[in-house]
């Protein structure tokens, strides 16, 4: 949902340019796909090591320290130096680049609950309930990606 709305509203809203608002979604998924690695990775460490329980617990503290930082980029303002969108002077590119590693850290934080999610509710559900249980994430998940934020 991130991927499809963030690039109008940095460009519509914040007054961002579509390229500035492109690159920010691209180092988003860069981030992304690292956290869903790191996810998946640290989830199974995890479960293998300490029990079930810890999987769960570390996707729910990183789903919530991910707040923050998107909270950041949704209310950053990137045009307070010149107004011209974080490029032509020093002071704006370090703004650019603040708003670039905050956007990583975003879609890092975002990331790792993914694989967690679908981990935790095969353990949770019993065998002849998984079929309908993930028809049900499915359905509520592509449910919520169509109506938007």
């Amino acid at each position: 949902v991130v991927n499809t709305y963030l690039n109008d509203y940095l460009s519509t809203n914040r007054g961002m340019t579509v390229e500035g608002a492109t690159l920010i979604i691209l180092i988003f998924g860069v981030g992304n796909g690292a956290g869903v690695t790191f996810g998946g990775i640290g989830s199974t460490y995890l479960y293998s090591n300490y029990g079930p329980r810890y999987p769960s617990l570390f996707s729910g503290c990183a789903a919530i320290l991910g707040c923050f930082p998107m909270w950041f980029m949704l209310n950053y303002n990137f045009n307070s130096g010149n107004g011209n969108n974080g490029i032509d002077n020093g002071e704006s590119r370090g703004s650019l680049l603040i708003f670039i590693l905050i956007s990583l850290l975003a879609g890092f934080l975002s990331g790792i609950t993914g694989p967690i999610v679908k981990s935790t509710l095969q353990n949770v559900t019993l065998p002849q309930m998984r079929g309908q249980a993930f028809a049900l994430l499915n359905t509520f998940d592509d449910f919520g990606r169509g109506l938007g934020p």
